[in-house]
C-alpha cells in the first residue's frame, strides 16, 4: 500500500482546489465547526487552526481561522453549517445602538460580533 505522501493520495491532494466556507475567531468555535464538518464526512482544511491553538490570542491578528473544503463539497458543507447557526440578532433599531452605545462608554463592554462567519457562497482559493 502507498504513502499518502509518495503514492496516488498526494497528487490527488496537491491538485485539489480549496474554499473557504467559514472564518472562526475562537479556538473552540474552529474545533466545533471542523469536528461537525467532519463527522458529516467532509475532508477540511484549516491551516491556520494550529497557529490559533498555540497563541489563541493571535487569532484576531491573523484574521481569523479559514475552515476550508475542496470546491466540489463546499455548497453542501455551507448548507449544513447555515443549518446549525440561528440568524444574528438584529440591533438597528435606534434603542438598540444607544443602549450599545451607552455600555460602551460606561462599561468598556459592546455587544460582541459572531465567534463564526458564515460565507454567503464559498471563497475559492484556486
Amino acid at each position: 500500500m502507498a504513502s499518502w505522501k509518495t503514492g496516488r493520495f498526494e497528487k490527488a491532494l496537491r491538485c485539489m482546489p480549496l474554499a473557504t466556507i467559514a472564518i472562526a475567531y475562537r479556538v473552540s468555535t474552529a474545533a466545533t465547526t471542523i469536528c461537525a464538518l467532519e463527522a458529516a464526512g467532509f475532508k477540511v482544511f484549516s491551516p491556520g487552526f494550529h497557529i490559533a491553538n498555540t497563541v489563541p490570542h493571535y487569532a484576531l491578528a491573523i484574521g481569523g481561522i479559514g475552515i476550508a473544503v475542496p470546491a466540489v463539497d463546499s455548497a453542501k458543507a455551507l448548507e449544513l453549517l447555515h443549518s446549525f447557526s440561528s440568524p444574528p440578532p438584529t440591533s438597528g433599531t435606534l434603542g438598540g445602538k444607544l443602549l450599545n452605545g451607552l455600555g460602551w462608554v460606561a462599561f468598556g463592554i459592546s455587544t460582541p460580533w459572531p465567534d463564526l462567519l458564515l460565507m454567503e457562497r464559498s471563497i475559492s482559493s484556486a
